[in-house]
């Protein structure tokens, strides 16, 4: 009993000495700052305010030429990326162009439709074929009308063009015009075609026929989407000429101005049944023309047809 209670006490006191042992062993240690530093290291001063020290690219980037950091030429010694293209440069390889150098065919049928007025029935049509890239295309575009027991309408032609892009919206038009019908007569064609601000679709062409006489055309379209499928479409044409054409019936001046309405609902994207309603107006001297064999020189004509492409 005595012995375990020797040991008891023994033990606190051992318990009770140790804080002081290892407060005196902390205060005999020599600060961090008093340590040995290894030899080429400055250790900073803790009663010396910080100061920056200068950035890697205030010394180092200084004197370096950004110009020549920036430069597109390649090295001297370097390979010529052509050297084992067989002839082929860029996207010439039959297969590999690239998108806006891919050849591309379409055919539009814009307008065939049948039409009826208190002249008779007839047939109406308007449409392109092209073919090209982006920038240069080869177009062959004819309209025309023919009602029941009347010649062919003086306006119907087929024409051959070259459009190259001029502007991502607009390109410029190259070619020929033919007539078609009594009187026919050949055209030296040139014009731009493109989509205007807000979304028209402009046509202006200029024509210098084989008689002398100028003239001009002049087509807007534009859609109002009513719903996804359904489209109204306004269509304004006009025609001017230098001077008149007995034998195709054509005054100088004004010739005509046609205001149409065409409602199509797209069945799918490329097939869309329409109904409309066309106005048309000659002027001056056609209109003169018109009246000695018996037409008004106004029409309103009621129209039904399909717009295709593929």
């Amino acid at each position: 009993m005595n012995r375990t209670l020797i040991i008891g006490v023994a033990a606190i006191s051992t318990f009770m000495a140790a804080p002081r042992a290892w407060a005196q062993t902390t205060q005999e240690q020599p600060a961090a700052h008093d340590q040995q530093t290894p030899p080429g290291m400055v250790m900073p001063d803790p009663q010396q305010p910080a100061t920056a020290s200068p950035r890697p690219s205030d010394t180092t980037m200084a004197g370096m030429d950004m110009g020549a950091m920036q430069s597109s030429k390649p090295a001297a010694d370097a390979r010529d990326t052509d050297a084992y293209s067989d002839g082929y440069v860029n996207s010439t390889l039959p297969g590999y162009e690239m998108a806006d150098r891919l050849s591309v065919s379409k055919v539009l049928i814009d307008e065939a439709e049948f039409t009826t007025n208190n002249q008779g029935q007839g047939f109406s049509w308007s449409g392109a074929i092209s073919n090209g890239p982006d920038n240069n295309k080869l177009w062959l575009r004819s309209q025309g009308l023919k009602q029941a027991g009347e010649q062919l309408d003086p306006e119907s032609s087929v024409e051959a063009m070259w459009w190259h892009a001029q502007r991502p919206y607009w390109g410029s038009l190259v070619g020929v015009r033919q007539d078609i019908g009594p009187g026919a007569h050949r055209w030296l064609a040139a014009g731009i075609e493109g989509l205007a601000p807000y979304w028209f679709d402009i046509q202006l062409t200029g024509y210098v026929g084989d008689d002398g006489r100028l003239a001009a055309r002049l087509k807007a379209t534009y859609d109002v989407l009513l719903t996804n499928r359904l489209i109204a479409t306004p269509q304004l044409e006009t025609n001017v000429y230098s001077k008149s054409s007995n034998d195709r019936k054509l005054g100088a001046g004004l010739s005509n101005l046609e205001l149409g309405l065409r409602i199509r609902y797209e069945v799918e994207r490329k097939i869309a049944p329409y109904i409309g309603f066309v106005w048309e107006r000659s002027f001056g001297k056609t209109a003169d023309f018109r009246r000695a064999v018996g037409e008004n020189p106004t029409e309103r004509r009621f129209v039904a047809g399909f717009r295709i492409w593929w």
